[in-house]
């Protein structure tokens, strides 16, 4: 969910996923970076990202802006994601999520992001019963993530 942004680029992964493991979320205002871990259905791990900008900085990309705060989301054997909900609009000129909260079957991870929000636009996706969030899809601008899109796997 999400506007995308006049700079953008597409991030998606190769391989499909079966199971997410961790998400990574480096976040100020508003949410800069995205990256995950997934197994694929031979159980192998993979990584995808840091998706995003430079976090609002002029030469430092997002991944190696040490100054940003990080939070690592390491699911259990038996966790996983049910929700992904969150905010986006503009922050100084850039199309931008403003926060992202993740919920799983044992409790809730966020929000990421502390800009104020009165007037942004909200987005959820909620997944039924028998079938949880396994990976991630992404547009992001010059400096932020500005678009966020989820896959889904039955039980």
């Amino acid at each position: 969910m999400g506007r995308g942004s006049q700079l953008t680029e597409n991030c998606d992964i190769a391989v499909a996923p079966l199971r997410l493991e961790s998400i990574t979320v480096k976040h100020g205002d508003v949410v800069d970076c995205l990256s995950f871990s997934y197994r694929d259905r031979e159980k192998l791990p993979h990584t995808a990202g840091p998706w995003g900008g430079r976090g609002g900085q002029e030469i430092t990309p997002c991944e190696l802006h040490a100054s940003l705060p990080r939070t690592q989301i390491n699911l259990g054997p038996s966790e996983f994601v049910t929700e992904v909900h969150g905010e986006y609009g503009s922050y100084y000129g850039h199309n931008s999520i403003a926060n992202l909260t993740f919920v799983t079957n044992r409790g809730r991870h966020g929000p990421f992001g502390e800009v104020d929000t009165s007037g942004w636009d909200r987005f959820s996706v909620p997944i039924k019963n028998n079938s949880s969030i396994v990976g991630f899809f992404a547009r992001t601008g010059d400096s932020y993530l500005s678009a966020i899109g989820v896959y889904v796997r039955p039980f």
